[in-house]
C-alpha cells in the first residue's frame, strides 16, 4: 500500500469511528472495507463512498434495538432460581428485537434437537458472527460445562452477550472480532453460522467457504433464510441450496439438509470418515 492510500486508510478509520453511529463498530471492520476498495477506485473519493456504502450495509444487519443489559438482572434471578419459564420468556421477548432470530422463534422447540440428533450435543461452540443468537442456549440443553465462544463486531452486543452469558452460569466468552479479518482460533465440536453467508459473500466473494474451511471444527451448521425482511420468498431456499451446494464441490465434506419450518438449515461434517461423535445426554 502507498503512503497516500496509507494515509486515506487511516483518515477514514479515524472519521469512522468518531461517528456516533459507528463508534462501537470494530476497527479492523472499518479498515478492511477501505482497502478493499481502494484498489477498486481510480479516485480515492469514489473508494471512500465505496466503503461507506458497503460499511452502511454491513452495519444494517446490527440493527434494531438491544436491551440486553436492561433484562440482565432479570436473567440473574431466573436462572438462580431455575425458573427455565421465566428465563425462556425473558430470552423470547429479546430475540423479537432481531429478524433473524425472530423469524426462528416458532420452531425452537426442536430447532436444536433436530441439528443435533447430527451432530450430538456439542460441548463446545463456535458461533460465528453470532448476533443474539447465543439467547437460543435455554433451547439447546447444552452440558453445565459447555463452553460457548461467540464472535461480534458490535461492542455494545459484546458486553451484553458477554453479561448474558455470566448470568446464565457460563464463562463470558464473547469476542469483539471481525471474523473475515481475523478468523477465530479456538478448537470447537460445532460452530454455527447463522443467516450470515449472504452478508458474507456481499462483503467479499468466496469468503464464507474460506471461513468453513478455517474454523477448527468437524461441524458447522449453517442456515439461509428463506424470505427477505418483506415476507417475499423470491425463490430464495431454491437458489441458496443450490449456490451453497454447488459451493462445497470438490471439497470431502459430507452435507445434511435438516427440514425446518422458516429456515433453510444445512449441517456440513468437515470429517465424515471419523466416527460420529457419541450424543450425550443431558438430564
Amino acid at each position: 500500500m502507498t503512503g497516500d492510500n496509507e494515509s486515506i486508510v487511516a483518515e477514514f478509520v479515524a472519521e469512522i469511528l468518531s461517528t456516533r453511529k459507528y463508534r462501537l463498530i470494530c476497527d479492523d471492520t472499518v479498515r478492511d472495507v477501505i482497502v478493499e476498495a481502494l484498489p477498486k477506485y481510480k479516485r480515492s473519493k469514489d473508494a471512500v463512498k465505496a466503503a461507506r456504502t458497503k460499511l452502511h450495509r454491513i452495519q444494517a444487519a446490527y440493527l434494531g434495538r438491544n436491551r440486553l443489559d436492561s433484562r440482565l438482572e432479570d436473567i440473574r434471578i431466573a436462572y438462580r432460581a431455575d425458573d427455565r419459564t421465566a428465563l425462556k420468556s425473558i430470552c423470547l421477548d429479546l430475540m423479537t428485537d432481531h429478524a433473524s432470530t425472530r423469524e426462528r422463534i416458532p420452531c425452537l422447540e426442536h430447532f436444536y434437537e433436530r441439528i443435533f440428533q447430527i451432530t450430538g450435543i456439542p460441548k463446545r461452540i463456535l458461533d460465528v458472527a453470532s448476533g443474539v443468537h447465543p439467547l437460543a442456549i435455554p433451547w439447546m440443553g447444552l452440558d453445565c460445562d459447555a463452553v460457548y465462544h461467540a464472535y461480534e463486531i458490535a461492542r455494545d452486543m459484546v458486553d451484553g452477550l458477554n453479561g448474558f452469558l455470566e448470568a446464565i452460569g457460563m464463562m463470558p466468552l464473547v469476542h469483539f472480532q471481525d471474523v473475515i479479518c481475523v478468523p477465530p482460533e479456538q478448537e470447537g465440536d460445532l460452530a454455527f453460522l447463522m443467516k450470515m453467508v449472504p452478508c458474507l459473500e456481499r462483503r467479499q466473494k468466496g469468503i464464507a467457504l474460506q471461513l468453513i474451511h478455517s474454523l477448527r471444527v468437524r461441524y458447522v451448521v449453517v442456515t439461509f433464510p428463506v424470505q427477505s425482511l418483506s415476507g417475499r420468498s423470491k425463490n430464495m431456499p431454491e437458489h441458496y441450496t443450490k449456490t451453497f451446494t454447488e459451493s462445497l464441490q470438490g471439497t470431502q465434506w459430507k452435507l445434511a439438509h435438516v427440514p425446518m419450518e422458516g429456515e433453510l438449515v444445512f449441517v456440513v461434517d468437515k470429517n465424515p470418515t471419523s466416527e460420529k461423535h457419541q450424543q450425550n445426554c443431558h438430564p
